[in-house]
């Protein structure tokens, strides 16, 4: 009973945030898709590391705050000066100051922060402490009450009500150890998505009543998490009607039964799904798709590593490969499936398919991403970005190592076995080797390169750095994503760089300090550092 009213804490909260942004003005309504759409472009903004915002991010994306919300980005303002803010926060119509404890109770910074932005034009402004001790709610609310004053909401989130919704969540699934005999695994307890509701699209060649039994698993055991579960056909020559289907969903899965034949989803001769599951990947997003093979004498974590091998576009295009033996749907009621399955519903991990440790030899089953190599991918010279290779390797970014790869030939497979090591791929362009033509243009040099590598590596391990320019400020940036949009959709970010600027950093990673870097050149260093260390 204490669990449920803490967890009816926490809603009522979240429900009082949203109320708030219905009062207040957000963008102007315009049509889409047919239909007239408003809602606020919202910013949360905090001096945390993002790991401990997810949960706050993951709230204002869900379906809950889905008629309010337009777009939600995360805003580091420790990365930011303060002369910037106003400019920068012009394009949000509401912003979230998330913090903790400690912010309060040890100076005054969080509440400077709140005042400036409120001062800066942000009038659409609440606060969240997070993680605050019960018996110190009341003391900080007391002590910070003139924070009223700059602010529409003032919302403090205890311990007790994120671990209560945390207790609910992992109680609707108890997962029993799998003590094969091929091999032992107990399953941890899962991650929690709090408020994402999928339509969860099953597709197949298959009849319905051979995944009857995952439809029911998934309209029953996580019914917080899925919205609707619809099964679509696969049929030959039926792409675009797939592309209809895909509409309609969330999240995907691929499912095969081997009682229908063999085990031949991609990559080998009469492969059932290349096209379809390429479709589902670029449609719904990597992280959102998965697929479940069915029916399998040998479901052991050795099987899905030779799957993997000899059908790789599996790794490339799904989250997960989830392997199903006829014992894991009728031993102990079910449960090796259950937890096979419903912990991707319940985990916030952004890649699910891992590789255990194996001695077979299979390299690209086998390979560890190791967490220290950074990629460079381009069709220039080492020469042209041996400045950047420099700054890589440096003290300052922590001698990283540097892995280079050149783009002149077409070899994928290479290509993406060299991804899957990376703790980060960059895409490197010299604008001395011809136009900025990365991607979206005639004669683009990058695109389906890119694409790849962020389909492998995912958008926020993907960054673009394009040198030698006239100009790199901020007009330039939006100049080349409005043109090229790609580079926005598939890379977290791109970094511009003058031929001056790049000196500058060359002479600073030599040890060269004697002329002092431009502010622009050191703010995008920095940026660098924050994705490499």
């Amino acid at each position: 009973m204490h669990s449920d009213k803490m967890e009816g804490a926490m809603r009522q909260k979240l429900d009082q945030i949203k109320e708030i942004m219905v009062k207040t003005k957000g963008i102007p309504k315009e049509k889409k898709q047919g239909k007239m759409m408003s809602g606020h472009n919202v910013a949360i903004v905090s001096a945390l590391e993002d790991k401990d915002v997810q949960w706050l991010l993951r709230e204002i994306h869900s379906v809950h705050f889905q008629e309010q919300v337009r777009n939600v980005n995360l805003i580091n303002i420790m990365e930011m000066k303060e002369k910037n803010w106003e400019k920068k926060f012009s394009e949000y119509t509401f912003c979230i100051y998330v913090s903790k404890e400690h912010e309060w109770t040890q100076g005054t910074a969080a509440f400077q922060r709140v005042k400036s932005l409120s001062q800066r034009g942000k009038k659409n402004l609440v606060v969240v402490v997070d993680e605050v001790s019960n018996e110190k709610q009341t003391l900080t609310l007391e002590h910070h009450r003139d924070i009223r004053n700059y602010t529409k909401g003032f919302f403090i989130f205890s311990k007790t009500e994120k671990e209560s919704q945390y207790q609910r969540m992992v109680n609707s699934q108890q997962p029993a150890p799998d003590n094969d005999a091929r091999g032992s695994h107990v399953v941890s307890p899962p991650k929690v998505v709090i408020g994402i509701k999928h339509k969860v699209g099953i597709f197949s060649r298959s009849a319905d009543r051979d995944f009857s039994w995952l439809k029911s698993l998934l309209t029953s055991e996580v019914k917080d998490h899925v919205l609707s579960v619809q099964s679509y056909l696969i049929s030959n020559n039926g792409y675009q009607q797939l592309s209809e289907d895909l509409s309609h969903c969330t999240f995907g899965i691929l499912y095969h039964t081997k009682n229908n034949g063999r085990v031949n989803i991609t990559d080998v001769t009469d492969s059932l799904y290349d096209e379809e599951l390429q479709l589902l990947s670029k449609t719904l997003g990597k992280k959102n798709t998965i697929v479940i093979i069915d029916d399998l004498e040998d479901a052991s974590d050795q099987q899905k590593r030779i799957i993997l091998h000899t059908q790789p576009m599996i790794a490339d295009c799904a989250n997960d490969l989830v392997l199903i033996s006829y014992e894991d749907k009728t031993d102990n009621m079910g449960q090796s499936a259950k937890s096979k399955i419903l912990n991707h519903f319940f985990s916030t991990s952004d890649e699910r398919l891992k590789h255990p440790p194996v001695n077979s030899g299979y390299e690209h089953a086998a390979s560890t991403p190791s967490r220290s190599i950074i990629g460079i991918f381009s069709r220039s010279e080492e020469e042209d970005y041996s400045w950047l290779k420099r700054l890589l390797t440096s003290e300052e970014l922590g001698h990283k190592t540097v892995q280079c790869c050149n783009l002149s030939g077409n070899d994928n497979e290479a290509l993406l076995k060299v991804a899957f090591k990376l703790q980060l791929g960059i895409l490197y362009h010299s604008v001395k080797k011809g136009k900025i033509r990365l991607t979206d243009v005639r004669d683009s040099l990058y695109h389906e390169e890119l694409e790849k590598l962020s389909t492998r590596l995912g958008k926020r391990k993907m960054i673009v750095v394009i040198d030698d320019l006239d100009e790199s400020g901020d007009k330039m940036k939006q100049k080349i994503l409005k043109k090229q949009p790609s580079l926005g959709s598939l890379a977290g970010d791109i970094f511009l760089f003058t031929e001056a600027e790049k000196k500058e950093v060359d002479r600073q990673s030599q040890g060269k300090h004697g002329n002092k870097m431009s502010k622009s050149a050191r703010d995008k260093i920095s940026n660098i550092m924050r994705l490499v260390t």
